[in-house]
């Protein structure tokens, strides 16, 4: 039903002497993902703040 391209983990990991290059890629898309959702999330509650302020 499956048909993987890597016999073992190592062999996902290395990819063949890509593996740094890709995960590295992986993992600076993945910390900006997760840093725009953190300042937008307290961009988000400073603005709540100011609204409720002005009621």
């Amino acid at each position: 039903m499956f048909d993987f391209a890597f016999n073992s983990f190592k062999e996902a990991l290395y990819m063949n002497g890509h593996g740094i290059y890709v995960w590295s890629v992986v993992s600076i898309v993945f910390i900006s993902l997760i840093s725009c959702f953190i300042s937008f999330n307290i961009k988000i509650k400073k603005i709540k703040r100011k609204i409720n302020e002005l009621n």
